[in-house]
């Protein structure tokens, strides 16, 4: 197949499925003719069909972070990542979904492609959709508290969460300087190598999986709450890392719960501050969700010294996380505490001031390793009714989780998993 029939298939299966799933955005129906101008850069993408979150400047498509409050925003040039992308080769279909400026785990409006009744994670949920369904072959998110990973998990695909300042956040727009970081999603680990490296614009040299020492704290212990099938799943996942001559650390890792409040206060203070600088709030207030403006009425409650205090509170804590790495080079965890939920599993309002508990529990479950500044892979591990199961493999940095996740999916199938063709409650198109 030539990159040119490649593109068009694509845009096929988009036309096709898209109505149901709603993955994407906007779709570029011109991507077929930049497959010529992607091939004679020769790069390590050339023709390879992606998606970027709708949160990513790509030039000439609307940036909405899908919001009312930027309707009609078409940036004139390039993100950095986003150029970075096409000097590579690849070609960006179009820009993918995102919960309204990546406040969220839920991405309202996309469906998930296992169950169409069901939440696909967020809020990079739109690329995890597309990429589950094969409407591209990659595709970028934004992580602040989980949201490349939780997608990834929830739709069965893998998923790279990178330390912050790794790839240039310009012409990405923030929710938590802080806490921020862009990373890609694929089908399997194999295929975030090429992507990550044309992020970064350097060559990616994996360590030799030989010397190195896997930590996990059994399912008994985990920081977090499971369902016993997911507790199952990381220990099995341990187990076959184990048999394929890595070596196995009991690690002790702190509860997530104590990291909530802190990290909450950043990422609300820090949002509220990008958005006045932005000069979109308050000046366009009735254009937000609820999500948004009850952070933004709950940040503006508190003083700065609460600001510093949350600041101070995560180094204590991310002293406490970082012992697990004392006698290890990677750390298991499950990347979503539970399989995808039903969407209407979220319609019972929260207590005032608080965030939905299925919320809670899927950021608490990801946003420690974002505030430890380290990079994570998530990756498929089993199923549970029917729906995929995700973990995630935390490392000081991005070429030892890949190499440890490469390993994985070479002892295991989880990511060759297809989501059924039409999805559980629903129909394509």
């Amino acid at each position: 197949m030539s990159a040119r029939e490649l593109i068009e298939a694509c845009l096929e299966r988009v036309a096709a499925i898209d109505p149901a799933l709603r993955a994407f955005a906007f779709v570029d129906e011109s991507a077929a003719s930049w497959t010529a101008r992607s091939a004679d850069r020769d790069g390590t993408l050339s023709g390879i069909p992606i998606g970027i979150k709708d949160l990513v400047d790509v030039r000439g498509l609307p940036t909405a972070a899908g919001s009312q409050v930027l309707a009609g925003n078409t940036p004139s040039s390039d993100a950095p990542v986003a150029g970075r992308l096409r000097e590579a080769g690849a070609v960006i279909l179009g820009k993918t979904t995102t919960q309204e400026f990546a406040y969220g785990v839920t991405t309202p409006g996309t469906s998930n492609p296992w169950d169409t009744q069901r939440i696909p994670g967020g809020s990079s949920g739109g690329s995890a959709v597309a990429v589950a369904t094969g409407m591209c072959l990659g595709a970028i998110g934004t992580d602040t508290a989980g949201s490349i990973r939780i997608p990834a998990a929830l739709c069965g695909v893998s998923g790279l969460k990178p330390r912050p300042g790794t790839v240039p956040m310009e012409g990405i727009i923030p929710l938590s300087w802080t806490l921020d970081c862009c990373g890609p999603i694929a089908r399997m680990v194999e295929d975030l190598v090429p992507l990550w490296a044309a992020m970064t614009g350097a060559p990616v040299r994996l360590p030799d999986p030989g010397d190195l020492k896997v930590g996990f704290p059994d399912s008994s212990s985990l920081p977090f709450d499971v369902t016993p099938e997911v507790g199952a799943a990381v220990d099995e996942a341990a187990l076959v890392l184990a048999a394929s001559g890595f070596g196995l650390r009991r690690v002790t890792v702190p509860k997530f719960e104590s990291w909530d409040g802190p990290r909450m206060a950043i990422v609300a203070g820090e949002a509220l501050a990008a958005h006045r600088e932005a000069g979109w709030y308050p000046q366009r207030a009735e254009l937000y969700g609820t999500d948004l403006l009850d952070a933004f009425r709950h940040a503006e409650s508190t003083d700065a010294a609460s600001y510093v205090s949350a600041r101070r509170r995560l180094e204590v804590l991310r002293g406490q996380f970082m012992r697990a790495f004392d006698d290890a080079d990677v750390v298991l965890l499950p990347a979503s505490p539970f399989p995808a939920p039903r969407r209407d599993a979220f319609d019972e309002p929260p207590a005032p001031g608080e965030r939905p508990s299925l919320v809670r529990a899927l950021t608490r479950a990801n946003g420690a390793i974002n505030c430890c500044g380290l990079a994570a892979v998530a990756a498929p591990c089993g199923f549970s009714g029917g729906l995929p199961l995700g973990l995630q493999i935390v490392a000081r940095d991005e070429a030892t989780a890949l190499a440890v996740g490469l390993a994985y999916q070479l002892s295991t199938d989880w990511h060759m998993h297809h989501p059924p063709t039409p999805p559980t409650g629903g129909e394509w198109g």
